[in-house]
């Protein structure tokens, strides 16, 4: 009796040890985190559709005086793939080269300045004085903005479900746009049942003035 009853209790412990990490794995698994580079953001975009600038990755100075080549255009925009807002106002502390966004003229200039930004930690106003390492960056062709829009999907604590921002005061400072002009600022829950209809779509269309 006294054996099977230490069995039991242990195989007791064994049943509430393995429920702890049951629910240990299930809170990991419940966890979702969604930050991903710009490259790989045009890609999903140019995927389904969304009309895009051509644009390449690159992890060497060489890769990205090439890609640079392949476009054979002398308008091209270099952008430090760094998870961070605010990188064309940043600055890299390795190479004390000024801004994550450069516009350049030729393929050659398009390396000069990746071997300037690769490597390096960049440190925008979200990174802090640490900065964040800068290990790709993204050529893309320039296009020549007629006016500028913010628009995003986030996902919103107060409604429980995917909420639209936008503005039409678009453009890197939208913090400020917040901040100064919150009446510029659009939001429009979106419904998990639903989703976001056509109606509600034109709404916020017609929100930006379109």
């Amino acid at each position: 009796m006294l054996r099977a009853s230490h069995f039991a209790t242990r195989l007791g412990r064994q049943h509430a040890a393995a429920a702890v990490r049951c629910a240990a794995v299930q809170q990991s698994q419940q966890r979702r985190t969604l930050s991903i580079h710009e490259h790989l953001s045009m890609g999903l975009l140019r995927e389904y559709g969304v009309p895009v600038p051509a644009g390449q990755v690159a992890t060497s100075p060489v890769e990205a005086e090439a890609a640079a080549a392949a476009m054979k255009t002398e308008d091209t925009v270099l952008k430090a793939q760094v998870l961070a807002g605010g990188r064309g106002k940043g600055h890299f502390t390795g190479s004390n080269l000024q801004g994550g966004v450069k516009i350049l003229g030729s393929p050659e200039e398009v390396g000069i300045y990746a071997a300037k930004m690769l490597g390096n930690k960049l440190v925008t106003k979200q990174t802090g004085a640490a900065g964040r390492i800068c290990n790709a960056v993204y050529v893309a062709e320039r296009k020549y903005v007629r006016k500028e829009y913010y628009f995003a999907i986030i996902m919103d604590r107060a409604s429980g479900g995917p909420c639209i921002i936008a503005s039409s005061q678009g453009g890197m400072d939208i913090e400020t746009v917040a901040k100064e002009s919150p009446e510029a600022i659009v939001t429009h829950p979106i419904s998990l049942e639903t989703g976001l209809t056509t109606k509600e779509a034109q709404s916020v269309a017609t929100k930006l003035g379109f």
